[in-house]
C-alpha cells in the first residue's frame, strides 16, 4: 500500500512539472516585464523549466524552455517594460502558432499566424523526424554540440521547411539540410556537407 501511494505522489508531482511551460499563458492580455535585473542575464530554473531573462538598453525578453518540449515561448518587452511581442517557437528555429504584438502603451495591433500556409504542421514536423531518425533537441542547451534546427522560408513562391541536423553517414559526421514542401511535407531538397566539431 505504501508503495502504491508513493507511486501515486511521484505521478502526481512530475506531471505538475511538466505543465510548467504548457500553463504558460501566451494570450492576448497585455503584460509587464515585472523583473529589476541587475545584470544583462538573468537564469532561472522553475522545475523542468529553464528561463532566461535579458534586458538592455532596447528593451527586455524572457525565454522559457521546458525539458519535455521541442518549443519554447519567447516573450520580448519595450524598454518601459511594456509587452512588445510574445508567442512560441521551436527550441532551435522558427516561430508557431499565434503571435500577438502591441504598440508600447500596451494595445494589441496584430494577431499574425505562423503557421498560415502552411498544411505541414509543427506537429508533423516532429513526427516526420521521428520517422526519419533526426534528434529534436528539447529544453535548454548553452553549448552543447550541434543541435538541430527547424525554420520556414519560401522557395519559388512555395512555403517550405527547413531542417538542419547532424548525420553519420560512411562513418563521417555530416551536416544535413532538408528543404520540405510546406504543404505536404515532400522532401524537395536534400544538401549534405561535410561537418567539424572543433
Amino acid at each position: 500500500m505504501k508503495k502504491i501511494v508513493i507511486f501515486i505522489w511521484l505521478s502526481i508531482f512530475i506531471q505538475c512539472q511538466t505543465q510548467n511551460i504548457k500553463n504558460t499563458i501566451i494570450d492576448s492580455r497585455f503584460e509587464v516585464f515585472d523583473r529589476n535585473l541587475d545584470k544583462s542575464r538573468v537564469d532561472k530554473i522553475d522545475g523542468l523549466t529553464h528561463i532566461i531573462y535579458t534586458g538592455g538598453e532596447t528593451g527586455y525578453s524572457e525565454v522559457g524552455y521546458n525539458t519535455n518540449h521541442y518549443f519554447m515561448y519567447v516573450k520580448n518587452f519595450y524598454s518601459s517594460k511594456n509587452i512588445e511581442n510574445k508567442g512560441w517557437a521551436f527550441n532551435q528555429g522558427a516561430p508557431v502558432g499565434i503571435w500577438y504584438y502591441f504598440d508600447e502603451k500596451g494595445k494589441l495591433i496584430k494577431e499574425e499566424n505562423k503557421d498560415e500556409g502552411y498544411s505541414f504542421t509543427p506537429e508533423d514536423i516532429i513526427k516526420y523526424c521521428k520517422k526519419n531518425n533526426i534528434e529534436l533537441s528539447k529544453g535548454y542547451h548553452e553549448r552543447d554540440g550541434y543541435q538541430t534546427s527547424v525554420y520556414k522560408n519560401e522557395l519559388d513562391g512555395k512555403k517550405v521547411w527547413l531542417i538542419s541536423y547532424l548525420a553519420s553517414l560512411n562513418k563521417q559526421e555530416k551536416e544535413v539540410k532538408l528543404t520540405l514542401d510546406g504543404q505536404t511535407g515532400k522532401v524537395i531538397k536534400r544538401e549534405e556537407f561535410p561537418y567539424d566539431s572543433y
